[in-house]
């Protein structure tokens, strides 16, 4: 190497060499300045808050700081303890003292510790297995207090049936709720829990969750007509003509299914869309020619000439003041509740019972119950009042047809 390379070679060493220790000076200088940084925490014991100052990383240096004594069995709680922050953001240390113990199982004596903190800490200091669901009648974050008892509750399996499906959980203390929670059993909406979910078990319970869902479907359907038939006096009797041809109809019925375990269990209907209304087919009977002429005919004032007769039972009803009936007359003695479709509005009728009773002469003008509800009943005749009908009750009679309504009263 020349004299000249050397020079280089030196100058490059001493820069390096310089650099380097520059880095070091400032590292030194960093962790000098970072560990004279001073903080405070509140140190909490006997009852009382100590405040301290301190640049300190470790707690029970911290805690010797105040002159308190740490016992062997006592536990210093760092985990409030945050290096760099001060006590009014919370920086604490807590000092807990150790207390005797004692825990039971079954009612006998397990074991006596002297231990601090809580619940949990005093079962770790003891050395009790707790498996599976084990735990304690109290809760493990609750603090100690000096000759505490502990009850150790020890689990056992509890079936669950989730959606039919059955599977077994462990179960020591708590709820129906617990057992859910421990299983990670989430409830929907309508599911249904039984036994309920505030409950407690005991060794062999059984905890069932139906699963339950409502559905909305659509069902497509046809409304099938009706066949109405007319009479006319215009037609010879016996004589049957088609007015009008009838047409089915079309209708969307919305229906919800009550779904439990995946299963359809029971529906209602929600809603109806007619699409295309059906239309009625219109039969008309003739009646011309259909007179006949009867004498002696039982009961004074009775018709010496009439159409058809009808004998079948009768009953009565009556009305508030000014009701109407459904041809749109005001109710009255001498208006009678008819079929329509055997017995059009506005014929001409007389009326009497097989025991001689005389109704007499009356319209057509109503719809009488008995078309929809089967009770047989011919006619039901309009009374004043309520006792007449409860007098007139149930009766047979003949009706004596002496002209055919239009449809009109």
């Amino acid at each position: 190497m020349s004299h000249q390379d050397s020079r280089k070679f030196l100058t490059l060493l001493t820069s390096r060499v310089a650099a380097v220790a520059i880095m070091v000076a400032a590292c030194c200088a960093a962790m000098v300045g970072y560990a004279t940084t001073t903080f405070t925490v509140n140190v909490f014991a006997d009852g009382q808050a100590i405040p301290v100052k301190t640049s300190s990383r470790n707690p029970d240096a911290i805690v010797a700081q105040t002159g308190i004594t740490v016992g062997e069995d006592d536990l210093v709680d760092a985990s409030s303890f945050h290096v760099g922050s001060d006590a009014e953001d919370g920086n604490a240390i807590i000092v807990y003292r150790a207390v005797p113990v004692t825990f039971y199982e079954k009612g006998k004596k397990l074991v006596s510790v002297k231990a601090a903190g809580t619940v949990a800490d005093a079962v770790e200091k003891a050395g009790i297995d707790m498996e599976g669901a084990d735990t304690t009648d109290l809760d493990p974050d609750t603090l100690l207090k000096k000759n505490m008892k502990i009850n150790v509750l020890r689990s056992y399996k509890i079936q669950l049936v989730v959606g039919g499906v059955k599977r077994s959980v462990d179960y020591a203390a708590g709820t129906v709720s617990d057992v859910l929670k421990r299983a990670n059993i989430k409830l929907g909406e309508y599911d249904v829990v039984k036994p309920g979910l505030s409950k407690t078990l005991k060794p062999g319970s059984k905890v069932v969750v139906k699963r339950v869902s409502y559905e909305t479907r659509e069902v497509e359907k046809v409304i099938k007509y009706s066949t109405q038939t007319k009479q006319s006096g215009v037609l010879a009797e016996g004589t049957k003509r088609v007015a009008r041809q009838g047409r089915d109809g079309s209708k969307t019925v919305t229906y919800e299914d009550k779904v439990v375990n995946g299963k359809v269990v029971s529906s209602k209907k929600v809603g109806e869309v007619v699409h295309v209304k059906a239309v009625d087919k219109v039969v008309v009977v003739g009646t011309r020619g259909a007179a006949k002429v009867v004498s002696n005919i039982q009961g004074s004032g009775a018709p010496t000439s009439y159409i058809k007769t009808f004998h079948g039972p009768a009953t009565a009803y009556t009305a508030k003041a000014g009701a109407k009936t459904a041809s749109g007359a005001v109710a009255r003695r001498g208006l009678v509740a008819v079929n329509p479709k055997q017995i059009p509005y506005g014929s001409k009728l007389y009326i009497v019972a097989d025991d001689g009773t005389v109704y007499g002469y009356c319209t057509a003008a109503d719809t009488g119950g008995f078309v929809t509800n089967g009770s047989g009943t011919l006619v039901d005749l309009y009374m004043d009042s309520y006792g007449e009908c409860t007098q007139w009750g149930k009766r047979n009679v003949t009706i004596y047809v002496i002209s055919w309504g239009n449809g009109r009263v």
